[in-house]
């Protein structure tokens, strides 16, 4: 385990700033993920903290050690790419223990090294094949193989399940938080998938055009907004977000607090409104209803409405969010937004 510091990091390519001066902690032993869309400096912080990609100015700590001008091979860190990058060439076994080769690693330690990780990833049967025989999911398992073998303090993964179909990358995120739950070790994570990274992360820090704009557990970062940014890039579907009229504030809430009201309740925002489509997904109903401010998204276990059916929807105080016109979260004076909305003054 260990932890990592940056601390007021800096990356250009050229005349182009990709990272600003940006300061971050992550906590060691933790599974952080990195989640933002592509281009938002993501990967070019793991790649900062492997040291393929050196910062343009600031420092990198692991463990309070200055590692900014380390190369990468004396870091104690492994990385797993999105394209595997293994050797087509080598047996299973070859591809495993290729940098306990090259590092002069005894025989008798490789062999157990490769046995033991062989056995974590479920490659005990495979040693003497060739990557071609194997299937994607497991042609990814000689790659997290190879990043064990190393028994490194930290793991660093860019994008490592993007190349795999919807299936195997379910259960490939399953396998992945069971062995950050045995080995205990510092896992960082690149993604650009936020349903992975709220399945995954003990911790995210979710970047955009190369700041964080919030970071934390994955409950409080989908509870909690600070932004209009965070509410509607994390969820399934995103958060709504409408006008408040008579004023530039804006109204947030997520699709599962709507409910469907009878024709004499009312909650602090009630409106109008008119099914537009109706999504089947199992055990709910996904609905998008026109209102007079907007088009909303519902997630409701309300089963009765079809398209064109005229209804009445219902949000309540404590589930709705406000943004000033920034978009930043307004956290004060929220109770008399929310009485003027129940009053019909806003």
């Amino acid at each position: 385990m260990a932890e990592i510091v940056l601390e007021h990091v800096s990356k250009s390519f050229g005349s182009t700033r990709v990272i600003e001066d940006l300061s971050l902690t992550l906590r060691s032993g933790a599974f952080t993920v990195l989640l933002g869309p592509s281009g938002c400096g993501k990967t070019t912080l793991l790649r900062m903290i492997a040291g393929i990609g050196p910062a343009t100015s600031g420092r990198v700590y692991m463990d309070g050690v200055d590692i900014t001008d380390l190369p990468p091979g004396e870091r104690n860190v492994a990385m797993v790419f999105q394209s595997y990058a293994i050797y087509p060439t080598m047996t299973v076994r070859g591809n495993i223990e290729f940098c306990l080769k090259n590092n002069k690693v005894p025989r008798a330690e490789r062999q157990r090294r490769v046995a033991q990780v062989a056995r974590t990833v479920g490659l005990e049967d495979y040693l003497d094949r060739k990557p071609s025989q194997l299937s994607g999911g497991q042609r990814q398992r000689i790659a997290l193989a190879r990043a064990l073998v190393k028994e490194p303090a930290v793991f660093l993964m860019d994008e490592p399940l993007s190349n795999l179909d919807a299936k195997l990358r379910t259960a490939m995120r399953s396998e992945l938080i069971q062995l950050h739950q045995a080995l205990g070790a510092t896992f960082v994570y690149v993604t650009h998938d936020q349903t992975e990274s709220m399945a995954m992360a003990d911790h995210i820090v979710l970047m955009n055009e190369g700041k964080i704009l919030q970071q934390g557990d994955p409950e409080s970062i989908y509870r909690d907004p600070d932004n209009i940014f965070t509410a509607q890039f994390i969820g399934t579907p995103p958060a709504n977000i409408l006008p408040l009229p008579g004023s530039n504030f804006r109204l947030g809430f997520r699709p599962e607090k709507v409910r469907f009201l009878a024709s004499e309740e009312a909650l602090a925002y009630t409106r109008p409104g008119t099914v537009v489509t109706r999504e089947m997904l199992g055990a709910e109903v996904l609905y998008k209803v026109r209102l007079p401010e907007g088009d909303v998204m519902v997630r409701s276990a309300c089963f009765q409405y079809r398209a064109g059916d005229t209804v009445r929807l219902g949000i309540a105080g404590e589930d709705l969010y406000f943004f000033d016109e920034n978009g930043l979260r307004i956290r004060s004076g929220c109770g008399e937004l929310i009485r003027r909305l129940e009053e019909g003054t806003l």
